[in-house]
């Protein structure tokens, strides 16, 4: 769940810092020249105060419309001249950061805290920046030193409980919570993180009742309506989710995580169209992160297009290796469309992640032997037998046994087989027998175990999906 504000931190600051500015002592705006007259009076001479507003907005133009550089160059020389303002350099080392320049932003702060140590305004940007940086360590210190300095302070408390949160220290981060908003009760950081704490405890209906308050402090915030969006869900309340999820996409169109969350939406009321939709919209917006890949391989394996789905799942795993059900699923696509190296290399990592599928050994030794490599089957097996545990999982066991001596005496497992209570233990293991057949040559007698498995019934196992393909294929042969 991506909680903060990252990829806008330096709209939210630049900002925070207009605002600022905005009250140092500037009038709000340049007094309204008169009009026309019989004699053309002389316009008075511009205050100080006037040409520095004039400055700021010409300042914001240039932010308004990307060109930051001069933005950068005009606020460096408005701080030379207005040593008063400290709001000014903290806006620069915005601008700074906008134009990419983290490091020349995070020198500029540090040496307005250098002379300016109380400046709490830049130490809550410095913050800010780490953050938006990555550096957990520095950001904690500053937010940390913030608090300190100005207890008070209702933002440094609420981003103190979202470090205590990410910590997953709750009780801490439950605490920094109430003290903002004991501070500043419509504080939209603290009323979100404490709505997570809710969310956490199961507690829905308070979570919606603090969430239902940061809508009604920031009705333009994107966040607050996708946090909203997930309590509802849960509360069975679909239509008005969707109605939040619309509202955050509205707000934030190029956000790629909210079209993978209206997407999850469609994908479970059965909307597969608009779930693809949308998981094409966030693959096209951030089309490094894996989990809409996910989604849409899910959607391709439904409507049958294996292929489709294989290659949503290979670049899922490769983005992020470490989410191993992308593995399983890439096993069984490889092995319905015969791509038994392939199929080998998937269940074989999905195996390292886990000690309790005893059945990716089996399927990847078979896999093997399907690609008609018996003896690499053979020494796979003979390594991995020593990892099922002969007495909790003994079809399995005698299963991957039978890949290792591969003989015919199959008799052992057919009663184990028939003896197993568990209906899906005792499918997949009747499928096993079967391809094992197929791989010696044998389709007849294979076809006769497969056909046994598929009609167990037994949906969703990823056997079942093997059999399913491996009976066209021999039906085909025929």
């Amino acid at each position: 769940m991506r909680y903060r504000r990252v990829a806008t931190y330096a709209t939210v600051i630049v900002a925070l810092s207009v605002l600022l500015a905005s009250c140092a002592g500037v009038p709000d705006s340049v007094p309204v020249l008169p009009g026309p007259a019989i004699q053309e009076p002389v316009p008075p001479p511009l205050t100080e105060a006037e040409k520095e507003r004039m400055e700021l907005d010409a300042i914001y133009r240039a932010i308004e419309a990307g060109d930051f550089g001069s933005a950068e160059a005009r606020l460096a020389g408005l701080a030379a001249t207005k040593p008063d303002n400290r709001s000014y350099p903290v806006l620069r080392s915005a601008v700074l950061l906008s134009m990419g320049r983290i490091d020349d932003a995070r020198t500029a702060l540090k040496a307005e805290l250098g002379a300016w140590p109380d400046n709490i305004e830049a130490l809550f940007a410095l913050a800010e920046l780490e953050r938006f940086a990555g550096d957990a360590k520095a950001h904690r210190s500053a937010i940390e030193a913030l608090v300190v300095k100005d207890p008070k302070n209702a933002d440094a408390q609420a981003a103190l409980g979202d470090i205590h949160y990410e910590s997953k220290n709750y009780t801490k981060a439950e605490a920094s919570y109430k003290a903002a908003l004991a501070l500043a009760p419509a504080n939209v950081e603290a009323l979100l993180g404490s709505a997570r704490l809710l969310y956490k405890r199961d507690d829905m209906k308070g979570a919606l009742v603090a969430l239902d308050k940061a809508v009604a402090a920031a009705p333009g915030d994107a966040i607050a309506y996708l946090d909203r969006s997930r309590v509802l869900y849960q509360l069975g309340r679909y239509a008005e989710c969707e109605t939040d999820m619309d509202t955050a996409i509205r707000l934030a169109p190029e956000s790629a995580w909210n079209y993978v969350e209206r997407g999850r939406l469609y994908l479970d009321t059965g909307r597969l169209e608009n779930a693809r939709t949308d998981f094409d919209r966030s693959i096209a917006l951030d089309p490094d992160y894996f989990l809409a890949y996910v989604y849409r391989a899910s959607i391709h394996e439904n409507s049958g297009n294996d292929l489709a789905a294989l290659n949503d799942y290979r670049t899922a795993s490769t983005l992020y290796p470490d989410y191993w059900y992308s593995f399983e699923s890439m096993g069984v696509l490889a092995y319905r469309l015969g791509y038994w190296r392939e199929a080998y290399t998937a269940f074989d990592k999905a195996s390292n992640y886990t000690k309790t599928h005893a059945e990716y050994y089996i399927a990847a030794a078979l896999a093997l032997m399907r690609d008609g490599d018996a003896k690499a089957a053979r020494e796979y097996a003979g390594k991995k037998l020593a990892r099922v545990d002969k007495e909790k999982s003994n079809t399995q066991w005698l299963a991957l046994r039978l890949l290792f001596d591969q003989g015919e005496m199959t008799s052992e497992l057919e009663v184990r087989i028939n003896a197993e209570k568990n209906l899906d233990i005792k499918a997949a293991m009747l499928y096993y027998l079967g391809a094992y057949w197929v791989a010696r040559g044998k389709p007849d007698l294979g076809s006769k175990y497969i056909r046994m498995s598929y009609d167990a019934d037994r949906m969703g196992t990823l056997e079942r999906r093997m059999a399913e393909a491996d009976l066209a294929r021999l039906s085909v042969k025929k």
